[in-house]
């Protein structure tokens, strides 16, 4: 396991400690048990795992405990969604924000990725005159961008989905027009700002937002068509009844389903996995074990997924496709880890990070050689 890189601009990653401390009134050198952990709106089997118990237990044999980094009291712990700033952390979600964390000089590893395949789609307005994807050729293309210094992991979802449709029609970028559509809404607010927007940046109205800058600019006719995921993707879907120009989630081609949330990836403090590889080797295999209890509940499973996405359970099954969870798996298979490449790849020549690294430097395997001894 190599050392990450260092840029100028690179965060240290001393901060969880100091915050596990003066939240939980211990001593200096007592928060070595305990740990932090993050999650996506998404499937995953850290979902599926927390609520069953499986991590709490895994972690407690290691002596060890678990808390959601969004219970930090400081903004910029809380930013470790993002960041990945706070020591202890694990993170499970898309891959966007934890490369770019990476590309600063986070100091993380890359543990497990998962392949959980989600509906994905590029919607167009009935009247735009669109049937198939070559008709993109000279329209205009939703693309939100966020100012507010975060990560705009939605903005390079949605050029990433673009330029993903375009390439099975011989296309690119360059034969469309992209409407940048302004968008001033934070995902964690930060020191001094109104106490009511702290709600964690996946609460209810912040879902339903996700979408609003593209959604009425669709409406204006300011836009020809959107990119957009997930349930809530097709749940918009719905709402415009708008014409479904390519489905990329389920294509054929493994190569157009790559974006942020595709594959979704398993991102550990590199301390913690250098020094404690038991450790996450019980994280990595208590997720795995999650798919076996999923198949025993799976009404409460298909709860716990609808839960984490912010949708109604009828909407699940249609977004994701799957009846017994084998995608939730989380390994390092190397058709896994080329697709984090390509995503990182993507993002440098976009120019959504500044400095490259190799994915292959930044996997850590021993816990997962670890973990599949367990099992």
């Amino acid at each position: 396991m190599s050392a990450p890189a260092r840029p100028p601009e690179g965060r240290a990653t001393s901060l969880g400690e100091d915050v596990a401390q003066r939240q939980e009134g211990s001593p200096p050198g007592a928060a070595s048990t305990r740990l932090w952990y993050t999650r996506c709106p998404l499937p995953t089997a850290s979902g599926l795992a927390l609520d069953a118990g499986l991590l709490a237990e895994a972690l407690a044999d290691r002596g060890a405990a678990l808390a959601a980094v969004e219970t930090l009291d400081t903004p910029d712990a809380r930013q470790s969604h993002f960041t990945h700033a706070v020591a202890g952390l694990f993170r499970q979600g898309g891959n966007i924000p934890p490369i770019w964390a990476r590309s600063r000089g986070a100091n993380t590893v890359l543990a497990g990725i998962a392949w959980t395949p989600e509906y994905q789609a590029i919607l167009a307005h009935p009247g735009a005159g669109i049937r198939g994807i070559a008709d993109l050729k000279g329209k205009r293309l939703a693309l939100p961008v966020r100012r507010s210094g975060e990560i705009d992991f939605w903005r390079a979802m949605c050029l990433r989905g673009y330029d993903s449709a375009l390439r099975l029609a011989g296309l690119t970028l360059a034969d469309v027009t992209l409407v940048e559509l302004p968008v001033d809404e934070v995902y964690i607010a930060r020191q001094g700002e109104d106490e009511a927007s702290r709600a964690w940046m996946w609460a209810g109205a912040a879902r339903v937002r996700r979408q609003q800058a593209e959604t009425f600019a669709y409406v204006r006719g300011e836009v020809d068509a959107l990119y957009a995921s997930g349930a809530l993707g097709l749940q918009l879907q719905a709402l415009l009844q708008a014409t479904e120009v390519v489905e990329l989630g389920f294509h054929a081609d493994r190569r157009a389903q790559i974006n942020n949330q595709v594959p979704n990836i398993l991102t550990v403090d590199a301390d913690l996995a250098r020094n404690r590889p038991d450790i996450v080797a019980a994280y990595l295999s208590a997720l795995n074990r999650s798919i076996a209890w999923a198949r025993r509940h799976p009404g409460d499973a298909l709860r716990i997924y609808a839960r984490e996405v912010g949708a109604p359970e009828e909407w699940i099954a249609p977004s994701y496709r799957e009846t017994d969870f084998r995608s939730l798996r989380v390994g390092l298979d190397p058709e896994l880890i080329a697709a984090v490449s390509s995503q990182k790849d993507f993002l440098l020549e976009h120019g959504f990070i500044q400095h490259d690294f190799d994915v292959h430097e930044w996997v850590c395997g021993e816990p997962m050689r670890l973990a599949s001894q367990e099992t």
